[in-house]
């Protein structure tokens, strides 16, 4: 009988765990909606990796990495995830492309993180939120140039690519990174609050 216990307790365990990540993904499906084309750039502004940088800090690394990938398959997978209410492979392989695979290492940085208790201090949580960012530019840049790109043009400098993958979102994403830290700051006061 204990036994059964066990494993029903288990099972309850593992499904709330996983409507837990589902419910993230889903998050994260909504923040993607929330975006401002660019004129000059196939890369829109989103809400996209502030919505990664929450699932880290609330999943950890593990969980929070489950999360992303089913974000990715579900929306490879045809449903409209993606920003622009879109979906399917063909998204995933696009322009964009990069910066969505980003995503897993950026949700993962945060993930650790946390579990390692960096995020405690404001500054080390702006930081680790910039850093993320990075990361995602970085798996956008290469992505953009060596799989998408290169289609199109092999005549521009290094500073015109930047100029359509990375120095348009820099302010953007400082503002998310400073968001996260204040969310961060917040929520440990109300924590305070709530135990008196």
């Amino acid at each position: 009988m204990k036994n059964f216990e066990k494993v029903l307790d288990w099972k309850r365990a593992l499904l709330v765990k996983g409507a837990t990540v589902f419910s993230y993904t889903l998050l994260l499906a909504l923040l993607s909606q929330i975006r401002i084309p660019l004129p000059f750039t196939p890369i829109p502004l989103t809400l996209q990796t502030f919505g990664v940088l929450l699932i880290g800090y609330y999943l950890g690394a593990k969980a929070g990495f489950f999360s992303i990938l089913l974000y990715l398959l579900l929306g490879a997978a045809g449903l409209p995830f993606f920003s622009g209410v879109k979906g399917g492979f063909l998204v995933l392989s696009g322009p964009t492309g990069g910066y969505l695979l980003g995503f897993l290492a950026a949700v993962y940085l945060i993930g650790k993180a946390k579990e390692t208790g960096l995020l405690q201090r404001p500054i080390y949580a702006l930081l680790l939120g910039l850093m993320a960012h990075l990361l995602i530019y970085f798996f956008g840049v290469i992505w953009f140039v060596s799989g998408y790109y290169k289609f199109f043009t092999t005549s521009y400098t290094l500073r015109e690519i930047l100029t359509l993958t990375v120095f348009p979102f820099l302010p953007w994403d400082f503002i998310k990174s400073l968001l996260f830290a204040g969310f961060i700051i917040s929520e440990k006061r109300w924590k305070e609050v709530f135990k008196k």
